[in-house]
């Protein structure tokens, strides 16, 4: 199921250290081939235009002259080259260690279009919850992370800085069409792993409401004869996020996979409240299916 994984590394050393570390946990499970790439941000070169262009764009100066760079934009570059060379390196080592098979590789463009365009080459993609560019203290995913998840129809991995996968699963399901690939790709991964311990959450506004997914989901799982699954209904509540990151944390959960944006169009609408707050408040790396 699983050929090929991207991972997205940057500047931002302990992101991408974590993003690196699932992302190769994951390719040992799967047998995957493992793809790092390093994007230079074109952004970085924009913010330093030559002095003489500026003039030109308000009338100062009679025409425009030819381009060159200015001291700050030579800088860059060269921070390009150091922080691709540091990455490789870190790449390259770890990924020796492993023993898998590897690639890396870098890109110039915008980083949210370089990684989407990039994610069509490949089964699944991993990346740190937010990168160098992103305040540190913000709790929320960053935008490079919201553009690829709306983007993207392949599965994306959300790694919180320093947070490991283990064998226990939690998947989250609703009965809508991303669910049902959230849970598809789960039953597929647990597969793989030699002892894997699973949760069904499903989260309604009533017992009847949030009981029906889980009999659908039980009758999937049969086909695959995984032994240790159990399955919790949760109803009552208007934050569906809240109850399955207290499920979560209850199960010591290594990996929560859901639908990325759920059923409910409207309240998805911007970026997906329970998408959204699942990946403010895990403390564990969340994969999302479109």
């Amino acid at each position: 199921m699983i050929t090929s994984i991207l991972v997205g590394m940057d500047e931002s050393l302990e992101s991408s250290k974590s993003a690196l570390k699932v992302a190769l946990e994951l390719a040992k499970t799967t047998k995957a081939k493992v793809k790092g790439l390093y994007i230079e941000n074109i952004l970085r070169l924009l913010e330093w235009q030559p002095v003489e262009l500026m003039g030109a764009a308000i009338g100062v100066s009679s025409g425009i002259p030819a381009s060159r760079p200015t001291i700050e934009q030579v800088e860059v570059e060269k921070g390009f080259i150091k922080e691709a060379n540091q990455l490789q390196e870190f790449f390259e080592t770890e990924c020796k260690k492993a023993g898998l098979n590897s690639l890396f590789y870098t890109k110039r463009g915008r980083v949210d279009e370089i990684i989407t365009e990039e994610s069509r080459r490949v089964d699944v993609i991993v990346v740190g919850k937010r990168g160098k560019t992103y305040p540190e203290h913000s709790p929320e995913p960053g935008p490079v992370t919201e553009s690829l998840l709306r983007h993207t129809t392949r599965p994306v991995v959300v790694v919180p800085e320093g947070t490991t996968l283990n064998n226990k699963i939690l998947i989250a399901y609703d009965s809508s069409q991303t669910a049902q690939r959230a849970l598809s790709f789960g039953a597929h991964y647990a597969k793989l792993q030699p002892s894997p311990e699973i949760r069904i959450v499903s989260v309604g506004e009533d017992i009847d409401t949030a009981n029906k997914p889980l009999n659908e989901a039980e009758e999937f799982l049969s086909n695959y004869r995984l032994e240790n699954i159990n399955y919790i209904v949760d109803f009552g509540t208007n934050k569906p996020w809240k109850a399955i990151i207290d499920q979560a944390e209850s199960f010591s959960a290594g990996l929560i996979i859901l639908g990325a944006f759920g059923s409910n169009k409207l309240l998805e609408s911007i970026f997906g409240s329970t998408t959204k707050e699942v990946l403010i408040q895990a403390k564990c790396p969340v994969l999302l299916c479109r």
